[in-house]
């Protein structure tokens, strides 16, 4: 009898037991990590208070406003005009590994943007325009393929926009103004973009001519003064010109007659700025007089060259008749003098083009290469630095066709023993190589120390640049 009540009584402790375990509180369970992301979000960027995240709610956070789940994971967050005051503290957010849409837009949050947004592997659209987010771009949004729309319009971040955002391709919406960007404009070339703003900023330099950047209006650049290009329809002038004084090479002074019209160029600026009509009329009569001196020597050595050609000639004609050889007649004589004329003549001019070849010489384009622009419209160029190596200085070049092209200007001191002959068969040998991994040259050019190499434009930055990124 007492074997049973010890039996009985041990199996009501069980039921008790298992009774009070399964009416315990659910606060005691931890919460999911979805909801456990939100309240560590809310602890840092609402001051204020105002979003209804509790602890005590944890398991119907799919309810929470602004929320949206799918199987118990949060895919869509937007919090816009939640009066947050607060900061977007990284290992928040960053653990919704299926979240599609995040919109924190019209509120107060400040400080950079978190770099570990490089989690949100699924997310489609970001919204953190109409805040105070200061710093750079995120790099960490460039590794988020699936993004397609990207606002971060009407902040205060700074420094350049990356040139790797070409390498979203899904991309249809981006919108950069009212913010503090400088440098230059990436070459973007997504056929999805249909939305692009980057007005109110600090960009610099010319507008890459690409065919998606060609469908936008002069509102999407407006409010940067030291945008130029043909899209805005606003020209710009190179700091950095193909031809010039290279860091190696020896200045050389210009002729005569250059210095002069410098002079005459220098001296009307300061009788423009001081009116003195004096200084005016003694500058006229010094480069009359100069122009003159120059006129009346060249003119001499032309007659002392003409003279001693025709002595000569003579001297030979006279020599020939004594010897009783039988010559040409007086008109084959005639004819030879102006033949040799001629020549003499194509050799000068020859020569004089030489001179000024950096000017009016023309392209070499590779074997097969359609010759799509010359050397006038290269010159043209508005012309972009993108940097300096060993062997020479390379820009990038948008031509008055619309295309990008790069230059690589050769440094002379480097190339100071190779001959003509020579740098035109290497240049012959490499523009025939042709790879897939290897940027093929389209066209060269050579004209006493200055020498060009014209290649595709690569808009995705320098092998150094990917390597190192990588790495990091």
């Amino acid at each position: 009898m007492l074997l049973v009540l010890l039996s009985t009584s041990h199996f009501l402790l069980c039921f008790f037991i298992t009774v009070a375990s399964s009416t315990a509180p659910a606060s005691n369970l931890p919460a999911p990590p979805d909801a456990t992301a939100l309240l560590a979000f809310k602890y840092k960027a609402d001051l204020n208070k105002n979003l209804p995240f509790s602890q005590n709610t944890t398991f119907h956070f799919c309810q929470w406003p602004g929320v949206k789940c799918f199987q118990q994971k949060i895919i869509r967050l937007v919090l816009r005009d939640s009066d947050l005051g607060g900061i977007f503290a990284p290992k928040t957010l960053t653990s919704l590994d299926q979240l599609r849409v995040l919109g924190l837009q019209n509120n107060s949050l400040i400080g950079p943007i978190p770099y570990d947004l490089s989690k949100l592997t699924n997310l489609k659209s970001l919204f953190l325009d109409h805040n105070s987010f200061s710093g750079s771009f995120p790099p960490p949004l460039l590794s988020l393929h699936r993004l397609r729309t990207l606002d971060l319009s009407y902040n205060n971040l700074s420094g350049p926009i990356p040139s790797a955002l070409i390498s979203l391709d899904r991309l249809y919406y981006l919108r950069l103004d009212r913010n503090l960007f400088n440098g230059s404009i990436p070459p973007l070339n997504q056929s999805s973009l249909l939305t692009l703003n980057v007005s109110f900023n600090n960009l610099s330099g010319a507008i890459p001519v690409t065919p998606t950047l060609l469908r936008f209006d002069l509102s999407s650049f407006s409010s940067n003064p030291s945008l130029c290009g043909k899209i805005i329809h606003k020209e710009c002038h190179p700091a950095s010109p193909f031809f010039g004084p290279s860091p190696a090479a020896v200045t050389v002074a210009p002729p005569p007659a250059v210095v002069v019209s410098q002079n005459q160029a220098i001296q009307g600026v300061d009788l423009a700025q001081s009116g003195q009509k004096t200084k005016h009329k003694k500058n006229v009569l010094i480069i009359g007089f100069s122009s003159g001196a120059f006129v009346l020597i060249g003119s001499v050595i032309c007659f002392v060259i003409a003279a001693k050609k025709q002595k000569t000639q003579k001297k030979s004609t006279a020599a020939t008749a004594s010897a009783g050889i039988i010559g040409p007649t007086a008109e084959s004589v005639a004819v030879m003098q102006i033949d040799r004329q001629e020549n003499e003549l194509e050799e000068k001019v020859k020569r004089v083009q030489g001179l000024h070849v950096g000017k009016s010489g023309s392209l070499a384009f590779c074997a097969g290469e359609a010759h799509l622009y010359s050397l006038d419209q290269l010159m043209r160029a508005s012309a972009e630095l993108l940097g300096r190596g060993t062997m020479g200085t390379t820009y990038k070049a948008v031509l008055d066709n619309r295309l990008i092209v790069c230059v690589k200007r050769l440094d002379a001191s480097k190339l100071s023993d190779g001959s003509k002959e020579v740098f035109e068969h290497h240049m012959e040998s490499v523009g025939g190589l042709r790879h897939p991994n290897l940027v093929p040259l389209r066209a060269y050019f050579q004209a006493r120390e200055e020498r060009l190499l014209i290649y595709d434009y690569q808009p995705n930055g320098s092998l150094f640049s990917l390597i190192h990124e990588s790495c990091s």
